[in-house]
């Protein structure tokens, strides 16, 4: 399971990074594009790690950091949409990176529960 939540870590992150250049340009997100992009570099390396170890302690830190980086994103993306005078991210990417965060959550959880 952590192994799966690494692997959808790495999509995330990918799609993340295509997600940036079309946000983090937009005024006034500056703060939130940085906290999202620390939150979700210490949950990928917690994740990592916790796969790597097969440590169940590490795997319930990595679902909350996962979930923290989560809440993050959600704050970014709600801040950046306010913002009219450019056009929104693509769907399908955004969807595509919450979804893969998402996934990455849950099998880090089920591997938190040894399910």
């Amino acid at each position: 399971m952590a192994l799966g939540a690494t692997v959808c870590v790495f999509a995330g992150v990918l799609a993340g990074t295509l997600l940036l250049a079309e946000v983090g340009s937009v005024a006034g997100v500056r703060r939130a594009v940085a906290a999202h992009l620390l939150l979700a570099v210490l949950a990928t390396v917690v994740v990592c790690v916790a796969a790597l170890a097969a440590s169940s302690g590490l795997a319930w830190v990595g679902v909350v950091a996962v979930v923290v980086a989560a809440a993050a994103g959600v704050r970014l993306w709600r801040r950046a949409a306010r913002d009219r005078s450019r056009r929104p991210a693509p769907a399908a990417l955004l969807v595509f990176h919450g979804a893969m965060a998402g996934l990455a959550g849950l099998l880090i959880l089920l591997a938190a529960a040894r399910v």
